[in-house]
């Protein structure tokens, strides 16, 4: 878990608690085995109502972050955010679910990536507005060299890793 996550997490905790509830908490390990599962249900009890209280107080008010939310766009355009929130949730996920969030990460950086052809192809048609004088793009190529065919694609940075 990155330092940031953790910073995330512990603001959440604190929020919704208070300083009794943290010292009834330290109490807890001290007790015989016996009391420490009803009193870790009273502890609970107590941070359940004290949020409750809380948000009645506080309801608009932002709890944490910085104002980005979640809407029907997260998942497309640029997607720094989503890539990561992504991120963060993989240290508390199953096996199973890490799998998927990885899915989803190649899944949106293939977009991307396909993106950026798109715009290319778009960048030529606009350069080469008439045509190649062909149907079948890759044509123009056919009479160009390795080196010359390396020197195009390096004139507009494709086949670069990010």
């Amino acid at each position: 878990m990155d330092e940031q996550t953790s910073k995330t997490i512990t603001a959440f905790d604190s929020l919704f608690t208070t300083n009794r509830i943290q010292m009834l908490k330290i109490l807890l390990p001290w007790l015989a085995p016996g009391q420490q599962g009803g009193f870790a249900v009273y502890i609970k009890l107590l941070e359940l109502q004290y949020t409750l209280t809380f948000l009645r107080r506080h309801s608009d008010t932002r709890l944490l972050g910085s104002g980005k939310q979640l809407s029907a766009d997260f998942f497309q355009g640029d997607n720094d955010d989503t890539l990561k929130l992504l991120d963060e949730l993989i240290p508390f996920s199953s096996q199973g679910e890490r799998s998927k969030i990885e899915n989803m990460k190649n899944m949106m950086a293939n977009f991307r990536k396909m993106q950026e052809m798109m715009d290319m192809m778009k960048m030529m048609q606009e350069l080469f507005p008439e045509g190649m004088g062909t149907d079948n793009p890759m044509d123009m190529f056919s009479g160009m060299s390795d080196s010359g065919l390396s020197s195009l694609f390096q004139m507009f940075g494709a086949g670069q890793e990010e």
